[in-house]
């Protein structure tokens, strides 16, 4: 059975479903709604349309409920998306558990929304449009859910905070040479830091510090 709760569970193993979860859940308490699947302990989490599974959840029961819920896109384990037999685009979840503490921070500067948004728009990035985008982001900002790492013109990385971990949500360099730094700056903390990457990127991560976790993806409608 599957039943709406009002809370996140208290959860300690990392993964980036979770984080998502517990970031949104944290930032929108009002209008997210999150599912429990007893039997399993499988979670799924449902904001405006978009679904995130946590866990693994017994497949007959879920995809009668996804058909009830008729998701825009789901993010999940490549493992769970595979078994709800949705085609997918296919990432890589990694971690890194001692990321490098520092003081020192040179990516600091105070951009708006849009020098944000304009940052990020690559080919790497599905970006909803400007205006949701902005509102998302202040909200998080405004709620201390995300940290900002920029410099104007030229790069920006957004973390996503939960209690015990970091997770990278975006990050693009427009000049030559700033990704390593930007990347240091994103990660300096005293928590676990967890990325979702495409292959071609990985040398990039591991040359950070990061290691595989487990594989995840998106479907988009």
């Amino acid at each position: 059975m599957i039943n709406r709760i009002y809370s996140v569970p208290e959860w300690s193993k990392p993964s980036a479903e979770l984080i998502k979860i517990q970031n949104l859940f944290d930032t929108y308490p009002d209008i997210s709604q999150l599912f429990l699947q007893n039997e399993t302990g499988a979670l799924i989490f449902l904001l405006d349309g978009d679904v995130i599974i946590s866990g693994k959840p017994e497949v007959s029961e879920t995809k009668k409920f996804l058909s009830f819920l008729r998701p825009k896109s789901i993010f999940s384990s490549s493992d769970n998306l595979k078994r709800l037999d949705y085609e997918f685009e296919e990432v890589n979840v990694l971690i890194n558990e001692k990321p490098v503490t520092s003081k020192s921070n040179l990516f600091s500067d105070k951009l708006s929304s849009r020098e944000i948004y304009d940052i990020l728009s690559v080919d790497e990035f599905d970006l909803p449009d400007y205006e949701y985008f902005a509102t998302d982001y202040c909200r998080r900002l405004n709620h201390g859910k995300i940290k900002v790492f920029s410099k104007r013109d030229k790069c920006a990385a957004i973390t996503l905070e939960t209690k015990n971990y970091r997770m990278l949500g975006g990050i693009a360099s427009r000049q030559k040479g700033l990704g390593g730094a930007l990347l240091s700056a994103a990660i300096n903390s005293n928590k676990p830091i967890v990325c979702v990457a495409r292959d071609e990127v990985l040398p990039f991560y591991f040359k950070f510090g990061f290691e595989p976790l487990y594989k995840a993806g998106y479907w988009r409608k």
